[in-house]
């Protein structure tokens, strides 16, 4: 219990004498640990607010979502917050930190890439079942958890700002990745001429982000931080571009990086099955769109952050952002392909 100050327990317990702290799981952004109380089990987390600058908009989303999803009776295990003593769904400390309990979802696994089609296929279908309980949910009741996370056009300003600067003189040794940002703009330019529905999005839709049974079926969709408005597009473009290459975003095996034809016929079936009743002809015609744009906006967020300096996202060698813009800039190639 060390690792945890017991006033934050105290916080949320009566009795904290019994309580076993363990760190927990892979994830980057909060601090997360498993927590076994008498109670029961439980997922305590220090929330990051330097990514998440308002805390009690991310747990007033999640609480509006959850309690949504029960009453209309979503066939999945959903998360429950545990409350403060206080009757509290979030702890603000003295130290302006902030800390929040879910109960903990017991007898599940979790995979970091998909094994199989069967299981980009439940991903997929998992997903669309997700925004399908959620397309009845008024979207101004649900506020905007990262300001312009998706907005692709704000990327662009900021990667074309940041060769101008070239701040550590690293343009010229990505001339030819910078060119090729340069010549899929109309990407942006096709995108906003949709003008898609604002709804009611996952934002970070990944099969590390489910909780499969130990038969392999999908249990629960968690990490809602990012629930958010926005486009069913970006949501199913980020499906097909952590689902459908069988090479990782780490991978400098470029040749290799590529989307996998029947990957992404079964992502879409999956999809599809789940929600395609209330999408938009515009949304159903225009999915292949949305994985290109979003593969392409990784790409420009990548190569921003090497030009940069490697700023944002975390690093182990020096071009390891080039590379990674390099492999999404092979991915958004191979999305051309795709008919």
């Amino acid at each position: 219990m060390n690792v945890v100050k017991s006033n934050i327990l105290s916080s949320f317990f009566k009795n904290i004498d019994d309580c076993k702290i363990i760190p927990f799981g892979s994830g980057l952004i909060h601090r997360t640990f498993f927590l076994q109380h008498a109670e029961g089990d439980f997922i305590l987390q220090n929330i990051n607010h330097h990514v998440f600058k308002n805390p009690e908009d991310l747990m007033e989303n999640i609480q509006l979502v959850s309690n949504h999803l029960k009453r209309n009776n979503y066939p999945k295990s959903v998360l429950s917050i545990k409350e403060t003593l206080d009757g509290n769904i979030l702890l603000q400390t003295s130290e302006n930190e902030y800390w929040r309990i879910f109960d903990f979802i017991k007898d599940t696994q979790e995979f970091s890439k998909p094994e199989s089609k069967k299981q980009v296929y439940q991903t997929g279908k998992s997903f669309g079942e997700f925004l399908t309980y959620l397309n009845d949910l008024p979207v101004e009741k649900i506020k905007t958890s990262i300001p312009d996370f998706h907005n692709t056009r704000m990327r662009l300003e900021k990667f074309e700002k940041a060769v101008l600067q070239d701040e550590f003189d690293r343009v010229k040794t990505s001339i030819k990745e910078i060119e090729q940002i340069r010549n899929w703009r109309f990407l942006i330019e096709d995108y906003e001429a949709l003008n898609c529905p604002i709804r009611i999005v996952h934002a970070d839709p990944k099969i590390s982000n489910l909780l499969f049974d130990k038969s392999q079926k999908v249990k629960a969709v968690i990490d809602w931080d990012t629930i958010m408005p926005g486009s069913v597009l970006h949501d199913f473009g980020d499906l097909v571009r952590t689902m459908t290459c069988e090479e990782g975003e780490e991978s400098t095996n470029f040749e290799q990086v590529k989307i996998s034809l029947p990957y992404f016929e079964v992502l879409k079936k999956g999809f599809l099955e789940s929600s395609e009743s209330w999408l938009t002809e515009v949304e159903k015609d225009n999915l292949l769109l949305g994985a290109k744009v979003i593969i392409y906006e990784q790409a420009i967020r990548f190569l921003t952050d090497f030009l940069e300096g490697d700023k944002y996202y975390n690093t182990v060698y020096t071009e390891q952002n080039f590379n990674r813009a390099k492999n999404q800039i092979c991915l958004c190639k191979t999305s051309f392909q795709v008919i």
